[in-house]
């Protein structure tokens, strides 16, 4: 007699009026997947087991096994740990190719199962009586596939070994992700052994120091050429940078309230910003105003708001994301950013893409968006006296635990569009054009205020020059130039760092010069 009673899939599909809508080329995508929570109960660990099953996970439309995540709560709702072959733990879940056996106690259970944010995520139920060993099929239903549509997912800040890195990066549908092998923490070295999977693409080392961290890529055969754990941890952050730039590293800022960021900006180094970062990050940098950014969702909010200062200020730097996964209890890829490189995806191609702004980037939602046929990181010229509309088209996939609730156009750092989803249905899904007289830049967000932490996604900018000049906001660069201010109050015994704030300084007395807008 077969012990297990019974297997429900509760699978949860939102059937609304998004459906029905129809946006511009290409089409908009209405669908749901779930968002999990992380319970921080203590594991389950099973000294011997009752019965045993089988799970199978395959792509509903393909028929093929499909690489997945994986949550299992006991009764009492505690994590219950799996230990079977081919199987990576991380905390509370374990992700496996495709096919698993669990031996288990007798008891109900209950189960997550999740390949990233492009497919349904499957919740259920089962019963493990005494004896039992049964064998069962899950069937996950893709809402999106993001590399039909020439998008190719990376997560930038990744600290696993990199034996199991692969499964993880396919269970959550990631493209790219670079184990970091060495990390300068505050003057200690952290070192893992290098991957030699060259399909990971570059060697990965994080200096996160006093003034910040830096992620830097290093395409050279021997990552010995990035030295960074010679730093002290007082030392100068631009020697690490200067460095990496000799090594033609890709190096991205760690987050955008590092200290040193106006310094990184003014060297002209940064070959992007996660916007979308670390959260336990916040203490090492620039403080936020909590009346203005408040609550667990001001970390998220600030750090956007700095990234929109620099591009106020003229500045082209792409935005990006990662998760910190293994270095806290992150998976990998719940902070992400996707880049076009159509269907010829190569690490190096990847990053050519990154730099050029063709990139959305999100923690939740996947929007992707064209206007008059051009990607984000474009730039559209304007003559003299020219004014110009431009139409918004794109597509929109969304989690269902954390929906989203408005769609915005942000022009020049300010929201001068904002609808909830219920009244584009009523719009026929149509976005407005937003119109320019004069240099600046826009992009389009999606978000939700549904969730405990800033939830969104948003496009790279697109950008508009009139009469060849950039948009240079004064109250912008005077932000960073204030920001040297409170840098140099903050470390004031260090000499080192105030010769360092005093070099960049003349960059953005320069930019401020040149300033020709409010």
């Amino acid at each position: 007699m077969l012990g297990l009673s019974k297997l429900v899939n509760a699978e949860v599909i939102f059937e609304s009026f998004l459906r029905r809508i129809r946006l511009l080329r290409p089409p908009f995508i209405a669908a749901v997947a779930i968002a999990i929570s992380l319970l921080f109960t203590l594991p389950s660990v099973a000294a011997r087991y009752d019965g045993k099953l089988t799970l199978t996970t395959v792509d509903q439309q393909t028929g093929q096994r499909i690489p997945v995540r994986m949550e299992l709560r006991d009764a009492r709702g505690r994590a219950v740990r799996v230990k079977s072959e081919g199987v990576v733990s991380q905390g509370d879940y374990f992700v496996f190719d495709g096919e698993v056996t669990l031996e288990l106690r007798k008891g109900s259970y209950q189960f997550l199962i999740e390949a990233g944010p492009e497919y349904q995520t499957r919740p259920g139920h089962f019963t493990i009586e005494r004896h039992a060993e049964d064998e069962t099929e899950v069937v996950l239903r893709r809402q999106v596939d993001m590399q039909a549509e020439g998008w190719w997912a990376g997560d930038l800040d990744v600290w696993q070994r990199g034996e199991g890195l692969p499964l993880l990066m396919r269970a959550a549908g990631i493209d790219f992700a670079s184990a970091l092998e060495k990390e300068n923490l505050r003057g200690k070295c952290r070192k893992q052994r290098a991957s030699k999977n060259t399909a990971l693409g570059p060697h990965a080392l994080l200096d996160f120091r006093r003034g910040g961290g830096l992620l830097m890529f290093h395409w050279g055969d021997s990552v010995e050429a990035l030295d960074i754990c010679r730093w002290k941890s007082k030392d100068s952050s631009l020697l690490s940078l200067d460095v990496a730039d000799q090594a033609n590293a890709e190096i991205v800022a760690l987050t955008p309230f590092a200290w040193d960021l106006p310094l990184w900006v003014a060297a002209g180094k940064l070959d992007a910003i996660q916007i979308i970062h670390r959260l336990d990050s916040e203490g090492q940098g620039k403080p936020r105003d909590k009346v203005f950014y408040p609550g667990k969702q001001g970390n998220g909010r600030w750090s956007e708001a700095i990234y929109h200062h620099l591009l106020n200020c003229g500045l082209r730097i792409a935005p990006a994301a990662g998760s910190g996964s293994g270095s806290n209890g992150n998976p990998v890829g719940m902070n992400r950013v996707y880049v076009y490189c159509e269907d010829n995806f190569t690490p190096e191609k990847w990053f050519e893409g990154l730099r050029a702004g063709r990139v959305t980037v999100t923690n939740g939602p996947l929007l992707r968006a064209q206007v008059e046929g051009q990607l984000p990181g474009h730039t559209f010229k304007l003559e003299t006296g020219e004014s110009r509309d431009f139409q918004i088209a794109l597509s929109l996939t969304f989690y269902e635990k954390a929906p989203v609730e408005y769609l915005e156009i942000i022009k020049n750092g300010q929201v001068v569009y904002e609808v909830r989803l219920d009244q584009l249905a009523q719009q026929q899904g149509r976005l407005p054009p937003i119109e320019f007289e004069e240099s600046g830049w826009f992009l389009i967000r999606a978000r939700t205020s549904k969730s405990t932490t800033y939830q969104f996604a948003t496009t790279g900018p697109y950008f508009v020059d009139s009469n060849y000049q950039r948009r240079i906001s004064r109250k912008s660069v005077q932000f960073f130039l204030d920001w040297l201010d409170e840098a140099a109050e903050e470390f004031s015994e260090n000499e080192a760092v105030l010769a360092d704030i005093e070099s960049a300084r003349p960059f953005w007395k320069n930019l401020l010069q040149q300033a020709n807008a409010e």
